[in-house]
């Protein structure tokens, strides 16, 4: 059985309500569409945790992919992004420095 996989611009709008409800969070967020992520800044200059979606659009991943979080409750995963930026302080895991941007 083939799964049916998400539209590139249902992925963009999936890291738009994401970023915009990581904000009421009080974290910055930007969208790179280049690989189609939400980079996460932390407490260090330059440093990103990474959020994806998933191929199918059912998660939002990151932490290397084992932190996984449903789609349907965007509110719920950035209450947990947030929670991982801020117990790691930067520091975590699936960070990575944008370069050439």
């Amino acid at each position: 059985m083939a799964s049916e996989g998400i539209s590139r611009e249902q992925e963009l709008r999936l890291l738009g309500a994401l970023r915009d409800a990581l904000a009421r969070l009080g974290l910055g967020a930007e969208i790179s569409e280049g690989v189609a992520g939400l980079a996460i800044g932390t407490a260090i200059p330059g440093v990103y945790v990474w959020v994806f979606v998933s191929a199918s659009g059912r998660v939002f991943t990151w932490r290397r992919g084992d932190s996984k979080h449903p789609t349907t409750d965007v509110m719920g995963a950035a209450a947990e992004i947030a929670k991982y930026v801020s117990l790691q302080n930067g520091y975590a895991n699936g960070t990575a420095a944008i370069t050439g941007e």
